[in-house]
Parts: structure tokens; C-alpha cells; sequence
């Protein structure tokens, strides 16, 4: 499935906008991760920010949050939680 985030363009890096060759991040890893594709929870990234998230976990929060919210636009919170278990919403936490 295609990304449902908004302003995600294949050839721009999400988070800097660097523009080239990109790779798919998927919002939502590990167990999840298979979720997030088919429910197009992924965004485009240059491979330095791709690098800084994965081991840094640069912006990793930001991009969870981000994909529950979208997912969210068009289903419920209790769906999410059904696929997801988690709540990454900051809102919520607080």
C-alpha cells in the first residue's frame, strides 16, 4: 500500500526534504511493522536520517505519533489499538 502521510513524496526525504535516492521507513517496527505497510503507516527518507532514526531513535517518537494520528483521521481509536496495542498520541500520556 501507497503512504497515506501526508506530504510524503517518494524522491523527498520527510524529515529534511533532501531530495535523490530515498528509502521506505516504516512509522511502526518490529511486530508492527508488517501492520504499518499494509495500513501505509511509511514515509520516504534520505539514508543519513533513515541512519540518525534508527540508531539514534531521531525523530522515531515524532513519526509514531504522526502515523496514529493519520490512521486515526479515517478509523477509530479502538481500532488502532486492536492492530497497534500501543497508544503513541503524547496527548494521551499526559
Amino acid at each position: 500500500m501507497n503512504s497515506i502521510i501526508p506530504g510524503d513524496v517518494k524522491d523527498r526525504c520527510y524529515i529534511c526534504g533532501r531530495r535523490g535516492k530515498m528509502e521506505v521507513h516504516h512509522m511502526l517496527h518490529g511486530s508492527r511493522r508488517a501492520n504499518a505497510e499494509r495500513c501505509g503507516l511509511k514515509v520516504h527518507l534520505c539514508r543519513q536520517c533513515h541512519a540518525d532514526l534508527h540508531d539514534h531513535g531521531a525523530h522515531d517518537a515524532e513519526l509514531e505519533e504522526i502515523a496514529q494520528v493519520e490512521f486515526e483521521k479515517n478509523h477509530t481509536h479502538a481500532q488502532w489499538m486492536w492492530i497497534f496495542g500501543k497508544n503513541f498520541r503524547k496527548e494521551e500520556h499526559e
